[in-house]
């Protein structure tokens, strides 16, 4: 479905039959790609602004996906990093409605399962409003821990449907992604590799086989020291 260009102009609100994907709330970065390259970049806010991290999504295919919108001004498109099907991008929003807009394949698209508001053009963008979020605290998950023990909701056994066996499996959370042994060594000093993030840690990572050869890297960290390890493991069979 291809549409104009959006204006930051807008006027009736308007609802789209299914609701809006749920979002993501997580990390403080925004992750965008394009294939496997993915960066994390930081998001230009005003010192001490109040904002929430939100993760949006496109299910609806395209090769190439991009999302602009009022958080961005719609000055700059930027690429959404592919897992399966779906495409993701993690953006830091000052609390508001935000409209915002995909680029699929070069033509301007927006999501019919998200919210949808019209400018004064006619044009339809999704928007998102992030005025009331609330991060979860202690108390709720002792709330939610009650409700788990209460006697008029046990545990039984659920017999999950066959579509449950054929989704997508769920994507990896961007952060992982950035892979020390995948990032182009310093220029200055070769000998050493630029200081991983913390949560890729003590994670196993594992290239596909080729030339009947497995490459696993695992970063580990003693008090300020990092020690990246890489185990070359030839597969049974190969020459």
């Amino acid at each position: 479905m291809e549409v104009d260009p959006p204006t930051e102009t807008s006027s009736e609100v308007s609802y789209a039959d299914g609701e809006m994907s749920t979002a993501q709330i997580d990390g403080k970065g925004a992750e965008i790609g394009k294939g496997d390259n993915a960066q994390t970049v930081d998001v230009t806010v005003p010192p001490g602004e109040d904002v929430v991290p939100m993760v949006f999504k496109w299910e609806h295919g395209g090769r190439n996906v991009f999302i602009t919108g009022t958080f961005n001004g719609w000055d700059k498109q930027c690429p959404m990093h592919r897992s399966g099907n779906d495409f993701t991008y993690i953006a830091n929003l000052t609390r508001g409605k935000h409209m915002y807009k995909f680029v699929v394949d070069d033509d301007w698209r927006f999501a019919p399962d998200q919210l949808t508001m019209a400018d004064v053009e006619g044009n339809v963008n999704n928007y998102v409003d992030v005025s009331d979020f609330a991060p979860l605290s202690d108390f709720d998950g002792k709330n939610r821990q009650d409700d788990d023990e209460d006697p008029e909701n046990p545990y039984a056994r659920y017999i999950p449907e066959i579509d449950e066996y054929t989704k997508e499996p769920p994507p990896l959370p961007p952060h992982l992604r950035h892979i020390i042994l995948n990032k182009a060594p310093p220029t200055v000093d070769g000998r050493l590799l630029p200081v991983p993030q913390h949560v890729a840690l003590n994670h196993l990572y594992c290239t596909a086989i080729k030339d009947g050869m497995m490459v696993l890297g695992i970063t580990n960290r003693y008090k300020q020291k990092f020690v990246t390890t890489v185990y070359y493991s030839l597969m049974p069979g190969a020459n």
